[in-house]
Protein backbone atom coordinates (compact mmCIF):
# COMPACT_ATOMS: atom_id res chain seq x y z
CA UNK A 1 0.00 0.00 0.00
CA UNK A 2 1.02 3.59 -0.62
CA UNK A 3 -0.07 5.83 2.23
CA UNK A 4 -0.37 9.55 1.50
CA UNK A 5 -0.57 11.94 4.43
CA UNK A 6 -0.88 15.71 4.49
CA UNK A 7 -0.88 16.19 8.26
CA UNK A 8 -3.29 18.40 10.15
CA UNK A 9 -2.40 21.87 8.88
CA UNK A 10 -5.57 23.90 8.31
CA UNK A 11 -4.73 24.86 4.72
CA UNK A 12 -5.65 22.23 2.15
CA UNK A 13 -3.13 20.41 0.01
CA UNK A 14 -5.24 19.81 -3.11
CA UNK A 15 -2.21 19.89 -5.41
CA UNK A 16 -0.86 16.66 -3.91
CA UNK A 17 -4.25 14.98 -3.45
CA UNK A 18 -5.31 15.64 -7.06
CA UNK A 19 -2.03 14.32 -8.46
CA UNK A 20 -2.09 11.15 -6.38
CA UNK A 21 -5.74 10.58 -7.33
CA UNK A 22 -4.80 11.01 -11.00
CA UNK A 23 -2.04 8.41 -10.56
CA UNK A 24 -4.49 6.09 -8.75
CA UNK A 25 -6.80 6.22 -11.78
CA UNK A 26 -4.34 4.27 -13.94
CA UNK A 27 -2.10 2.28 -11.60
CA UNK A 28 -2.36 -1.04 -9.83
CA UNK A 29 -0.93 0.39 -6.60
CA UNK A 30 -3.28 0.37 -3.62
CA UNK A 31 -3.37 4.02 -2.51
CA UNK A 32 -4.84 5.37 0.73
CA UNK A 33 -4.96 9.14 1.29
CA UNK A 34 -5.28 11.13 4.49
CA UNK A 35 -6.53 14.37 2.93
CA UNK A 36 -6.96 16.53 6.02
CA UNK A 37 -8.56 19.87 5.24
CA UNK A 38 -8.12 19.55 1.47
CA UNK A 39 -11.33 20.26 -0.40
CA UNK A 40 -10.65 17.91 -3.30
CA UNK A 41 -12.37 14.54 -2.91
CA UNK A 42 -10.49 11.71 -4.64
CA UNK A 43 -12.36 9.70 -7.25
CA UNK A 44 -9.94 6.80 -7.73
CA UNK A 45 -8.11 6.41 -4.41
CA UNK A 46 -9.46 5.48 -0.99
CA UNK A 47 -9.36 8.42 1.43
CA UNK A 48 -10.33 9.85 4.78
CA UNK A 49 -9.93 13.25 6.43
CA UNK A 50 -8.37 12.33 9.80
CA UNK A 51 -7.86 9.27 12.02
CA UNK A 52 -6.47 8.83 15.53
CA UNK A 53 -2.66 9.02 15.63
CA UNK A 54 -2.27 5.30 16.44
CA UNK A 55 -4.23 4.41 13.29
CA UNK A 56 -2.08 6.74 11.19
CA UNK A 57 1.07 5.19 12.67
CA UNK A 58 -0.23 1.73 11.76
CA UNK A 59 -0.84 2.87 8.17
CA UNK A 60 2.74 4.18 8.01
CA UNK A 61 4.19 1.04 9.60
CA UNK A 62 2.43 -1.29 7.14
CA UNK A 63 3.01 0.73 3.96
CA UNK A 64 5.39 -0.08 1.14
CA UNK A 65 5.78 3.66 0.58
CA UNK A 66 4.63 6.86 2.28
CA UNK A 67 4.11 10.12 0.41
CA UNK A 68 3.94 13.10 2.71
CA UNK A 69 4.19 16.83 3.19
CA UNK A 70 7.53 17.55 4.80
CA UNK A 71 6.23 17.11 8.32
CA UNK A 72 8.84 16.14 10.87
CA UNK A 73 6.58 13.61 12.63
CA UNK A 74 6.05 11.59 9.46
CA UNK A 75 9.75 11.79 8.59
CA UNK A 76 10.72 10.46 12.02
CA UNK A 77 8.18 7.62 11.89
CA UNK A 78 9.24 6.51 8.41
CA UNK A 79 12.89 6.50 9.46
CA UNK A 80 12.05 4.60 12.63
CA UNK A 81 10.08 1.91 10.75
CA UNK A 82 12.37 1.83 7.71
CA UNK A 83 9.60 2.84 5.30
CA UNK A 84 10.60 4.59 2.06
CA UNK A 85 9.29 8.16 2.02
CA UNK A 86 8.63 10.65 -0.74
CA UNK A 87 8.45 14.20 0.57
CA UNK A 88 6.26 16.60 -1.37
CA UNK A 89 6.56 19.83 0.62
CA UNK A 90 3.73 22.31 0.97
CA UNK A 91 4.57 25.54 -0.84
CA UNK A 92 3.77 29.10 0.15
CA UNK A 93 3.42 30.18 -3.51
CA UNK A 94 0.48 27.76 -3.93
CA UNK A 95 -1.24 28.87 -0.72
CA UNK A 96 -0.53 25.52 0.97
CA UNK A 97 1.27 27.06 3.94
CA UNK A 98 2.15 30.48 5.32
CA UNK A 99 5.89 29.88 4.97
CA UNK A 100 8.25 27.71 2.93
CA UNK A 101 9.72 25.94 5.96
CA UNK A 102 8.76 22.56 4.48
CA UNK A 103 10.80 23.37 1.38
CA UNK A 104 13.71 24.23 3.68
CA UNK A 105 13.29 20.90 5.50
CA UNK A 106 13.26 19.07 2.15
CA UNK A 107 16.43 20.90 1.04
CA UNK A 108 18.18 19.98 4.31
CA UNK A 109 17.26 16.32 3.86
CA UNK A 110 18.49 16.43 0.25
CA UNK A 111 21.84 17.78 1.44
CA UNK A 112 22.11 14.99 4.03
CA UNK A 113 21.28 12.38 1.39
CA UNK A 114 19.15 10.39 3.83
CA UNK A 115 18.57 6.82 2.71
CA UNK A 116 15.03 5.96 1.69
CA UNK A 117 13.87 9.60 1.63
CA UNK A 118 13.17 11.11 -1.77
CA UNK A 119 12.11 14.66 -2.59
CA UNK A 120 9.64 15.83 -5.24
CA UNK A 121 8.75 19.52 -5.44
CA UNK A 122 6.31 19.60 -8.37
CA UNK A 123 3.57 17.24 -9.50
CA UNK A 124 5.13 16.30 -12.83
CA UNK A 125 7.90 14.31 -11.12
CA UNK A 126 5.77 12.38 -8.64
CA UNK A 127 4.66 9.36 -10.66
CA UNK A 128 8.14 8.58 -11.96
CA UNK A 129 9.56 8.82 -8.45
CA UNK A 130 6.88 6.47 -7.07
CA UNK A 131 7.72 3.91 -9.76
CA UNK A 132 11.45 4.32 -9.08
CA UNK A 133 11.11 3.80 -5.34
CA UNK A 134 8.75 0.82 -5.60
CA UNK A 135 10.85 -0.79 -8.32
CA UNK A 136 13.95 -0.66 -6.09
CA UNK A 137 12.15 -2.56 -3.33
CA UNK A 138 14.98 -1.80 -0.94
CA UNK A 139 14.89 -3.66 2.33
CA UNK A 140 13.78 -1.45 5.20
CA UNK A 141 16.50 -0.22 7.51
CA UNK A 142 15.06 0.20 10.98
CA UNK A 143 16.58 3.08 12.88
CA UNK A 144 16.54 3.91 16.53
CA UNK A 145 15.08 7.33 17.06
CA UNK A 146 18.12 8.85 18.77
CA UNK A 147 16.32 12.14 19.38
CA UNK A 148 13.50 10.44 21.22
CA UNK A 149 15.92 8.27 23.22
CA UNK A 150 18.00 11.32 24.21
CA UNK A 151 14.89 13.31 25.16
CA UNK A 152 13.59 10.52 27.38
CA UNK A 153 17.04 10.13 28.99
CA UNK A 154 17.23 13.89 29.66
CA UNK A 155 13.74 14.04 31.16
CA UNK A 156 14.41 10.98 33.32
CA UNK A 157 17.67 12.50 34.61
CA UNK A 158 15.92 15.79 35.35
CA UNK A 159 13.15 14.07 37.31
CA UNK A 160 15.55 11.85 39.22
CA UNK A 161 17.87 14.73 40.23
Amino acid sequence: MIFVTVGNHFQGFDRLIKKVDEIASHTSYDILIQKGYSSYRPQSARYFDFVPIQTAIEYIRTSELVISHAGIGTIILCKEYGIPLILFPRRKKYGEHGTDHQVEIAHAIEERKDDHIYIVYEEDGLEARIDEVLTKREKPVLRTNAGKVNLIRTIRAFIED
